[in-house]
């Protein structure tokens, strides 16, 4: 139902905002980041998710419509709520979370608050091949589908989906190019080789 919102900031609460729309003040709970950075009659722009359950509605706002996105993916993830989600992204950040995906760095996952091994160890099983095939399609999409550019091109193209500078991502690239056991393997296999090198 709604998934944007601009307008200027009532009160700062202690996880949420109250923002001003077209003389409606709608409570938006928000991650630590955007409440340190938040003043009141200051003007806010926020991607947002909507949550309805039987008891209760809430607004969660974004900065990015990246980090929206991943919240509501970690949501598909049995014994993930909102507040577990929020602990992650404000804990490590989207593009940190997919590469621990991706990775299976469930260790990672597991010191945000209130995310212990078990449930770190869940959502990398039932997210982690998602990630590492999402990041494949977004180089896929980039080139149009072409695949003459060849494996290294591939990965280089998934690391920097994941958030790594291009020349980070080369580097990565040349290390995992030089790892004979890895000629011929799945650009997922090859990805996580990268991100266990990246560790």
């Amino acid at each position: 139902m709604y998934a944007y919102l601009s307008g200027k900031i009532a009160w700062v609460e202690e996880d949420a905002l109250v923002v001003l729309r077209d003389g409606i003040g709608l409570r938006i709970r928000v991650l630590p980041q955007v409440i340190a950075d938040a003043r009141e009659g200051g003007e806010v722009e926020l991607y947002l998710h909507h949550l309805v359950r039987e008891d209760a509605e809430q607004l969660v706002g974004f900065r990015s419509r990246d980090q929206e996105r991943l919240f509501a993916t970690l949501l598909d993830v049995s014994g993930v709520g909102p507040k577990v989600a929020l602990a992650l992204l404000a804990a490590h950040g989207a593009d940190r979370i997919r590469r621990a995906l991706v990775d299976g760095d469930e260790a990672f996952l597991a010191t945000a608050p209130g995310v212990g091994r078990r449930l770190a160890a869940r959502i990398v099983v039932e997210l982690g091949e998602r990630m590492a095939r999402d990041a494949g399609a977004a180089h896929d999409r980039s080139t149009g589908g072409d695949t003459s550019h060849g494996e290294d091109r591939d990965l280089a193209a998934a690391l920097r989906s994941l958030g790594f500078p291009s020349r980070e991502a080369r580097d990565l690239v040349d290390t995992v190019h030089a790892d004979r056991t890895l000629r011929g393997a799945s650009l997922t296999e090859r990805l996580r080789a990268a991100l266990k090198e990246r560790a």
